[in-house]
């Protein structure tokens, strides 16, 4: 989910009760400060003026709306839903667009715009808890303005998958510099120390889901990971890497070259030092009377596992889908009712045997009415099918094996 709505929102556990709200000036002062701590804290000055603006909940809550209208459409965000209800990921009841708007609205404490290029300041947000949010957002204001971070989160130009993996980058790098900057004056660098890492990384679950955030609490499991997998994966990708011997002005270049895949950023080893490029899978439409391909992409090994853990325990979920290699998944609606559909490729045959025994067995423990689940298993490569119509899942498995094209990386 949090690849169709990159926002770059802070994470913080907000304190229960009633505070005394800040003076506009004075946070706008706080945030002149905060950058310039932040450009010293990374060795990197904004080469132009930030913009900035305090706002309240309504204006943020109209930005996200505005934001999935501009970047998606109603058509595109319906679609997703359908994709995932047909997957097993969401109860078929849910209102997705309008749980998802409620839902980064309550988790946003500021945010930097990418697309007009401002810095947003949270008005409700405590004095004290102000400043490491700010330090937070600026730095999405360099990696922006001067290593072209908005650029990567552009779904027009780059598939889902990699929006996600793009927004590890930005929001891993980005929480460590929050929590750098809280140590700032006793030099602290949060990745020297592994165990430090993880339990941060461990925390963040927990901050996101407390009572103060109601919508989160109550989200299905998959829009509560989607959610926190940018922060919490893309701490882990920046701190392994920086473990590996990459300096500060390495990770900078990482920018330039950022990871292609959710497998690269769970696995980093995989970027670095050693690049597992993902393969590349096409899939033309269906093209029947009626039919509209109104989503599709490389969902990722991160979106396999979630479908496979919606039933599946962690540990048997990660094993099946740790041998991804690349696919293109489907949303296509018509007439005759919604079908999705995808070809992937594994890393061996062996790895793509694994992953359609654990999707046929995820598949099976689903409650019933379930939609029909059609399988294909050839060497290294599974298509799948899903449709509450059975014909239509095995025509679409069909047209898979006949025109599903894969390139080997």
């Amino acid at each position: 989910m949090s690849w169709l709505f990159p926002l770059l929102i802070a994470l913080l556990d907000l304190p229960v009760g009633q505070v005394a709200r800040p003076d506009p000036t004075e946070l706008e002062g706080m945030a002149r400060q905060a950058l310039a701590r932040v450009e010293k804290l990374r060795g990197q000055k904004l080469s132009k003026p930030l913009k900035m603006g305090v706002k309240d909940k309504d204006q943020i809550t109209g930005f996200i709306q505005q934001r999935l209208q501009d970047e998606y459409g109603p058509v595109k965000v319906k679609a997703e839903g359908e994709l995932l209800k047909l997957e097993g990921l969401l109860p078929t009841e849910l209102d997705y667009g309008g749980f998802v708007t409620r839902l980064l609205a309550e988790q946003v404490a500021g945010f930097y715009d990418h697309t007009q290029q401002e810095l947003h300041i949270a008005a409700w947000l405590p004095v004290f808890l102000q400043e490491p949010v700010m330090a937070h957002e600026i730095f999405h204001a360099i990696q922006d303005q001067e290593w072209g971070g908005g650029k990567l989160i552009d779904s027009k130009k780059y598939s889902h998958d990699a929006v996600l993996a793009h927004a590890a980058l930005l929001e891993g790098d980005a929480t460590i510099v929050m929590f750098n900057y809280q140590q700032m004056e006793l030099g602290v660098d949060i990745t020297e120390s592994a165990f430090g890492i993880n339990a941060i990384a461990t925390s963040l679950p927990l901050q996101m889901a407390t009572p103060q955030f109601p919508v989160m609490t109550v989200a299905p499991d998959y829009l509560k990971q989607s959610l926190i997998f940018p922060y919490q994966q893309g701490l882990l990708f920046v701190a392994a890497l920086r473990r590996a011997g990459q300096s500060w002005p390495d990770i900078r270049k990482v920018y330039a070259d950022p990871p292609a895949s959710t497998e690269q950023v769970l696995h980093p080893e995989r970027y670095f030092p050693h690049r597992d490029a993902p393969s590349i899978v096409t899939v033309p439409a269906l093209g029947w009377p009626g039919y509209q391909r109104d989503w599709e992409g490389a969902a990722g090994e991160f979106h396999h596992r979630q479908i496979l853990m919606a039933q599946l325990g962690l540990a048997e979920a990660t094993d099946a889908a740790a041998g991804w290699d690349g696919d293109y998944t489907s949303l296509e609606q018509g007439p005759e009712g919604s079908v999705a559909y995808a070809l992937s490729t594994w890393d061996t045959a062996a790895d793509a045997q694994a992953f359609e025994a654990a999707l046929k067995k995820a598949h099976g423990m689903r409650a019933a009415p379930r939609p029909t689940l059609e399988t294909r298993l050839q060497g290294t490569e599974v298509s799948y099918a899903l449709s509450q119509n059975a014909a239509v899942a095995h025509r679409a498995l069909e047209h898979l094996a006949a025109q599903g094209k894969v390139e080997r990386h």
